[in-house]
Protein backbone atom coordinates (compact mmCIF):
# COMPACT_ATOMS: atom_id res chain seq x y z
CA UNK A 1 0.00 0.00 0.00
CA UNK A 2 1.48 3.39 -0.93
CA UNK A 3 0.93 6.65 0.50
CA UNK A 4 -0.77 8.04 -2.00
CA UNK A 5 -3.46 5.88 -2.55
CA UNK A 6 -4.58 6.71 1.02
CA UNK A 7 -3.71 10.07 1.93
CA UNK A 8 -6.17 13.11 2.23
CA UNK A 9 -5.16 15.35 -1.08
CA UNK A 10 -5.42 18.44 -0.69
CA UNK A 11 -4.60 19.04 3.00
CA UNK A 12 -5.61 21.28 5.41
CA UNK A 13 -2.89 23.40 6.57
CA UNK A 14 -2.39 27.16 7.69
CA UNK A 15 -0.39 29.47 7.26
CA UNK A 16 3.19 30.68 9.30
CA UNK A 17 1.71 34.15 10.14
CA UNK A 18 -1.78 33.13 10.72
CA UNK A 19 -3.28 34.43 13.90
CA UNK A 20 -3.06 31.82 17.03
CA UNK A 21 -6.69 31.17 17.47
CA UNK A 22 -7.63 30.51 13.55
CA UNK A 23 -5.58 27.90 13.88
CA UNK A 24 -6.96 26.46 17.55
CA UNK A 25 -9.99 26.97 15.31
CA UNK A 26 -9.24 24.81 12.49
CA UNK A 27 -7.68 21.96 15.33
CA UNK A 28 -10.85 21.74 17.06
CA UNK A 29 -13.26 22.90 13.98
CA UNK A 30 -11.81 20.00 11.69
CA UNK A 31 -11.00 17.35 14.24
CA UNK A 32 -7.61 16.93 13.63
CA UNK A 33 -4.92 16.52 15.32
CA UNK A 34 -2.26 18.71 13.35
CA UNK A 35 -2.31 21.39 10.69
CA UNK A 36 0.89 21.57 8.39
CA UNK A 37 2.18 25.03 8.09
CA UNK A 38 3.05 26.59 4.98
CA UNK A 39 4.70 29.92 3.52
CA UNK A 40 3.41 32.37 0.60
CA UNK A 41 4.87 29.34 -1.53
CA UNK A 42 2.55 26.52 -0.08
CA UNK A 43 5.91 25.53 0.64
CA UNK A 44 6.07 22.96 4.01
CA UNK A 45 8.14 25.51 6.80
CA UNK A 46 6.44 23.09 9.90
CA UNK A 47 3.75 21.82 11.80
CA UNK A 48 0.81 22.78 14.44
CA UNK A 49 -0.14 20.63 16.45
CA UNK A 50 -2.35 19.73 19.78
CA UNK A 51 1.16 19.21 21.78
CA UNK A 52 2.75 22.67 20.24
CA UNK A 53 0.01 24.51 21.56
CA UNK A 54 -0.57 22.74 25.00
CA UNK A 55 2.62 23.21 26.03
CA UNK A 56 2.55 27.32 24.91
CA UNK A 57 -0.74 28.44 24.50
CA UNK A 58 -2.74 27.83 27.93
CA UNK A 59 -1.56 29.66 30.79
CA UNK A 60 -1.63 28.13 34.43
CA UNK A 61 -4.82 28.88 36.66
CA UNK A 62 -4.07 30.24 39.97
CA UNK A 63 -7.06 28.73 41.70
CA UNK A 64 -5.98 25.47 41.29
CA UNK A 65 -2.43 25.80 42.89
CA UNK A 66 -1.52 26.45 46.53
CA UNK A 67 1.12 28.55 45.87
CA UNK A 68 1.34 31.70 43.52
CA UNK A 69 1.97 30.89 39.75
CA UNK A 70 5.27 32.55 38.14
CA UNK A 71 3.84 34.65 35.75
CA UNK A 72 5.01 32.98 32.45
CA UNK A 73 6.19 34.38 29.16
CA UNK A 74 3.57 36.43 26.99
CA UNK A 75 1.30 33.80 25.34
CA UNK A 76 2.21 33.36 21.60
CA UNK A 77 -0.36 35.35 19.03
CA UNK A 78 1.08 33.33 15.73
CA UNK A 79 1.30 30.27 14.34
CA UNK A 80 5.06 30.72 13.94
CA UNK A 81 6.05 31.25 17.40
CA UNK A 82 4.87 27.65 18.08
CA UNK A 83 5.01 25.43 15.48
CA UNK A 84 7.67 22.44 15.26
CA UNK A 85 10.14 23.11 12.67
CA UNK A 86 11.76 20.85 10.33
CA UNK A 87 8.67 17.65 10.63
CA UNK A 88 8.57 14.80 9.92
CA UNK A 89 7.26 14.30 6.27
CA UNK A 90 6.73 11.39 3.81
CA UNK A 91 6.35 11.30 -0.24
CA UNK A 92 3.53 10.26 -2.14
CA UNK A 93 5.14 7.21 -3.40
CA UNK A 94 6.45 5.91 0.18
CA UNK A 95 5.65 2.48 1.64
CA UNK A 96 2.95 2.61 4.44
CA UNK A 97 4.65 0.27 6.47
CA UNK A 98 7.39 2.65 6.99
CA UNK A 99 4.53 4.63 7.93
CA UNK A 100 3.00 2.75 10.85
CA UNK A 101 6.49 2.07 12.00
CA UNK A 102 6.85 5.77 12.54
CA UNK A 103 2.95 5.78 14.00
CA UNK A 104 4.19 3.25 16.73
CA UNK A 105 7.57 4.05 17.84
CA UNK A 106 6.21 7.89 18.22
CA UNK A 107 3.82 10.47 19.16
CA UNK A 108 3.27 11.18 15.62
CA UNK A 109 -0.37 10.74 14.65
CA UNK A 110 -0.41 12.31 10.88
CA UNK A 111 2.36 13.52 8.60
CA UNK A 112 2.46 15.56 5.66
CA UNK A 113 3.31 14.52 2.28
CA UNK A 114 5.46 16.54 0.13
CA UNK A 115 6.50 16.97 -3.56
CA UNK A 116 9.75 18.62 -3.10
CA UNK A 117 9.37 21.25 -0.78
CA UNK A 118 6.01 21.80 -1.59
CA UNK A 119 3.06 20.12 0.67
CA UNK A 120 0.29 18.08 -1.34
CA UNK A 121 -1.72 16.24 0.93
CA UNK A 122 -1.44 14.43 4.44
CA UNK A 123 -1.68 11.00 5.78
CA UNK A 124 -3.06 10.12 9.28
CA UNK A 125 -2.94 6.60 11.18
CA UNK A 126 -6.50 7.16 10.58
CA UNK A 127 -6.33 6.97 7.13
CA UNK A 128 -4.40 3.77 7.50
CA UNK A 129 -7.01 2.40 9.39
CA UNK A 130 -9.72 3.25 7.12
CA UNK A 131 -8.11 1.79 4.32
CA UNK A 132 -7.75 -1.75 6.09
CA UNK A 133 -11.73 -1.70 6.94
CA UNK A 134 -12.90 -3.52 3.86
CA UNK A 135 -14.83 -6.71 3.34
CA UNK A 136 -13.11 -9.57 1.97
CA UNK A 137 -16.10 -9.73 -1.06
CA UNK A 138 -15.27 -6.05 -1.66
CA UNK A 139 -11.53 -6.83 -1.87
CA UNK A 140 -12.14 -9.98 -4.11
CA UNK A 141 -13.83 -7.98 -6.49
CA UNK A 142 -11.34 -5.77 -7.15
CA UNK A 143 -8.33 -7.66 -7.28
CA UNK A 144 -10.24 -9.81 -9.94
CA UNK A 145 -10.93 -6.07 -11.46
CA UNK A 146 -7.08 -5.58 -11.56
CA UNK A 147 -5.76 -8.73 -12.96
CA UNK A 148 -8.34 -8.73 -15.64
CA UNK A 149 -7.16 -5.30 -16.28
CA UNK A 150 -3.72 -6.52 -16.60
CA UNK A 151 -5.03 -9.76 -18.37
CA UNK A 152 -3.62 -12.15 -15.90
CA UNK A 153 -7.05 -13.51 -15.92
CA UNK A 154 -5.72 -17.50 -14.90
CA UNK A 155 -4.71 -16.59 -11.41
CA UNK A 156 -7.28 -18.26 -8.41
CA UNK A 157 -7.30 -15.74 -6.03
CA UNK A 158 -9.09 -15.76 -2.68
CA UNK A 159 -9.30 -13.16 0.16
CA UNK A 160 -9.50 -14.37 4.06
CA UNK A 161 -9.13 -10.96 6.65
CA UNK A 162 -7.30 -9.21 3.97
CA UNK A 163 -5.24 -11.95 3.58
CA UNK A 164 -4.78 -12.83 -0.33
CA UNK A 165 -3.69 -16.10 -1.82
CA UNK A 166 -2.86 -16.39 -5.32
CA UNK A 167 -2.39 -19.90 -6.82
CA UNK A 168 -1.56 -20.65 -10.24
CA UNK A 169 1.69 -22.13 -12.39
CA UNK A 170 3.71 -19.15 -14.11
CA UNK A 171 7.91 -17.90 -13.62
CA UNK A 172 9.29 -16.40 -11.23
CA UNK A 173 8.91 -13.20 -12.89
CA UNK A 174 4.99 -13.81 -13.57
CA UNK A 175 4.37 -14.70 -10.08
CA UNK A 176 6.01 -11.64 -8.76
CA UNK A 177 3.94 -9.49 -11.35
CA UNK A 178 0.76 -11.26 -9.57
CA UNK A 179 2.09 -10.38 -6.30
CA UNK A 180 2.29 -7.23 -7.49
CA UNK A 181 -0.89 -6.58 -8.89
CA UNK A 182 -2.62 -8.06 -5.73
CA UNK A 183 -0.94 -5.70 -3.17
CA UNK A 184 -1.86 -2.51 -5.70
CA UNK A 185 -5.53 -3.53 -4.44
CA UNK A 186 -6.58 -0.72 -1.61
CA UNK A 187 -7.01 -2.39 1.47
CA UNK A 188 -4.99 -5.68 1.14
CA UNK A 189 -3.11 -6.95 4.28
CA UNK A 190 -0.93 -9.55 2.82
CA UNK A 191 -0.23 -11.48 -0.63
CA UNK A 192 0.78 -14.82 -0.86
CA UNK A 193 1.57 -16.70 -4.39
CA UNK A 194 1.19 -20.17 -3.99
CA UNK A 195 1.90 -22.61 -6.16
CA UNK A 196 -0.99 -24.93 -7.12
CA UNK A 197 0.72 -28.13 -5.82
CA UNK A 198 1.29 -26.39 -2.06
CA UNK A 199 -0.90 -28.04 0.37
CA UNK A 200 -1.22 -24.61 1.52
CA UNK A 201 -2.99 -24.07 -1.71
Amino acid sequence: MLVREIMTCPALSIHADADLDAAIQLLAGKRVTALPVVDEHEHLVGVLSEIDVLRRAVEPDTRAHAIPVQQTAPLPKTVSEIMTTSPHTTTEGADVTDLIELFTKTSVKSLPVVRGPKLIGVVSRSDIIRALWRTDADLLDDLRSAFHDYGQDSWKISVEHGVVKVGGVGSSRERDIAAAIARSVLGVRRVHVIEPEDPAA
